[in-house]
């Protein structure tokens, strides 16, 4: 028997005769826990959701919830004995029925929980008390979202599936419900998949982090380490963190490029010494000095809040990202020179 809540083996997830995505493995350890799913649109994350589900059949493989198996070649658990929710992204409200009815629907689905989960509560933190008596046409997009949430919410399933739960809803009341949606999960230990394309929404919520990819599951771990260790170039690209840069391996603990020089640190992977590599380069891995002798000429800077990006163009036209808080006393302007500390040191080098 599987000592995970929840274990999927092998599976290929197909919609309509089309495989999205091959040979899935991966598991959820305890129940309570909160795992995400990040890729681009259409690459087949909510065929996955779908499937988990009971909406969508598999022909290989199996899908294990709590010891009970509900998908295999031979045998298919229908989803209304499964226990799971499913929050779809676009709406999904009974159009007869008004927020507040379609929202209670969820109370009348039998869970094995001994722990309810209060509607009212719901309904407060994502702020639907003004729309209650409202009809689905009546509202917005992300006021819809939000009470479809609700609905799953207040059902109080075995699993939560939610499909890009926060989409419509506005940046400034977002992060809010990000934090109250987490701590409401661990609370009342609803194991929940979130699907989503934000990264930062993903390594928030997430203790574990899928990316998918060109029909595949490229890598699945804690969010550190999807963000400071990636496993291929292409999980690189798609989180679009940093750049890969040429570089040529000179010790057990350094490596070489024409443009910063000597660059130390730990390697993720050993490689020989004289090896030609790509090193991943992420914004938080210089820093700025205004006495170095290594200035690179500013081509953009972003605003982030607590911090800029600076983008440096280095003598050989590599664009190099650099974060530098914005307390700092010295703001640069577009083709200023800006000095890198030397020596170079990554704690951990990354190379592909």
């Amino acid at each position: 028997m599987s000592k995970n809540f929840l274990e999927i083996k092998n599976v290929d997830f197909i919609v309509s005769g089309q495989t999205k995505v091959k040979n899935v493995s991966f598991s959820i350890q305890n129940e309570g826990d909160i795992i995400c799913l990040l890729g681009p649109s259409g690459i087949g994350k909510t065929t996955i959701l779908r499937t988990i589900a009971g909406l969508e059949k598999i022909v290989n493989g199996s899908i294990t919830i709590n010891n009970k198996l509900m998908s295999s070649k031979n045998k298919h658990v229908e989803p209304e004995d499964r226990n799971i929710s499913l929050a779809f992204q676009e709406n999904s409200l009974f159009p007869h029925y008004n927020v507040e009815k379609n929202i209670l629907i969820g109370t009348e689905k039998k869970s094995k929980k001994k722990k309810k989960i209060n509607p009212k509560e719901i309904i407060s933190f994502l702020n639907l008390k003004k729309i209650l008596n409202k009809y689905p046409h009546e509202i917005s997009a992300g006021e819809a979202q939000r009470a479809s949430l609700a609905r799953s919410l207040v059902s109080n399933p075995d699993l939560l599936l939610l499909d890009e739960p926060l989409s419509n809803v506005d940046q400034s009341f977002k992060e809010e419900i990000q934090v109250e949606l987490k701590q409401l999960l661990s609370k009342s230990k609803i194991t929940t998949i979130i699907v989503t394309h934000d990264s930062y929404e993903a390594f928030y919520l997430g203790s574990k982090c899928g990316i998918i990819l060109n029909k595949q599951l490229k890598q699945f771990d804690d969010p550190y380490n999807v963000y400071h260790f990636p496993n291929s170039i292409e999980v690189v690209n798609f989180l679009n963190r940093g750049i890969l840069i040429p570089a040529k391996v000179t010790s057990e603990n350094s490596l070489e490029n024409k443009d910063l020089g000597t660059i130390q640190g730990n390697f993720v992977k050993h490689y020989p010494n004289g090896s030609d590599v790509k090193l991943l380069l992420q914004p938080e891995d210089l820093e700025h000095d205004d006495k170095s002798n290594l200035k690179l000429e500013v081509v953009d800077r972003k605003f982030r809040g607590t911090n800029f990006i600076y983008t440096l163009k280095t003598e050989s036209n590599l664009q190099i990202p650099v974060f530098v808080h914005s307390h700092h006393i010295h703001q640069h302007e577009i083709d200023e020179k800006f000095g890198i500390k030397r020596p170079i040191h990554i704690d951990h080098i990354v190379c592909f």
